[in-house]
């Protein structure tokens, strides 16, 4: 079993990993990495309003994400589900976790970013924000400039399992499996009642739900447990009390909270 999940711009601060300065060249996106932390270099040395602009940074954040941005090579490191915070990651509260879960959650999770393409759960991260919409100076909008990179990567890692594709729209857009991969995706949806009546996408709720799910099926894997169809991934949201789910023919799972 695979999670994909989103990344978020929250980030817990410290480390105490070495930093990345001399190691991005390690694994296939190695070229590409030095490719957009060179952009963003580059971006930094320009106009400040022009890299907050490229960045979508809110104006209570330049000061710190530009700081960050701008030490992102020697910065200390962590791992990237310590790294991350924010509603998924509430949900999915990987230091609650038991050891062997956590573990578990190293292996299986996989985590898109602007700036690194895809993480593992076990990855050194440093504090950074570069969102997969920001506009790299040489290499456009950064999700797309990932698309072509991804592709070969990510149909080699993820061929064996499932994969469980929680990732926001904005990420989903940087992978999707060919058709000749053989990889097995279900993109998983979360639904709640509106006020007006009727199911949609909440989003704080869409978020947790989907941390909460993330950390079901971690659990599951680590008791000894499989994770091999739609069903397992239903039964899972059921056990931490989902309230139901809609399997469509094209393998899309919409889940249903009360």
């Amino acid at each position: 079993m695979h999670i994909l999940l989103p990344p978020s711009e929250a980030k817990a601060a410290g480390g105490r990993g070495r930093s990345l300065r001399g190691r991005l060249d390690d694994g296939p996106l190695g070229e590409a990495r030095q490719r957009t932390t060179a952009a963003l270099a580059r971006l930094l040395d320009g106009d400040r309003q022009a890299a907050a602009r490229a960045l979508l940074l809110p104006d209570g954040v330049v000061d710190d994400a530009l700081a960050d941005n701008a030490r992102v090579l020697d910065a200390p490191t962590t791992p990237a589900l310590r790294r991350y915070t924010g509603v998924v990651y509430d949900g999915l509260a990987f230091a609650t976790l038991t050891a062997t879960e956590q573990r578990t959650a190293a292996r299986t999770v996989q985590v898109f970013s602007g700036l690194f393409g895809v993480v593992r759960g076990d990855e050194p991260v440093p504090r950074y924000r570069v969102p997969g919409k920001a506009v790299l100076p040489g290499l456009g909008v950064a999700s797309t400039f990932w698309r072509p990179v991804l592709g070969p990567v990510l149909d080699d890692r993820l061929r064996r399992g499932l994969v469980v594709d929680l990732r926001s729209g904005d990420y989903a857009a940087m992978w999707r499996p060919g058709p000749a991969s053989g990889v097995r995706l279900v993109a998983v949806r979360v639904l709640s009642p509106l006020p007006r009546g009727g199911h949609g996408v909440v989003s704080f709720t869409s978020k947790l739900s989907k941390g909460r799910l993330a950390a079901a099926l971690v659990r599951r894997v680590a008791e000894g447990g499989r994770v091999d169809t739609v069903e397992d991934v239903a039964d899972a949201w059921a056990h931490c009390g989902g309230a139901g789910h809609h399997l469509y023919d094209d393998g899309r799972l919409d889940l249903h909270t009360s």
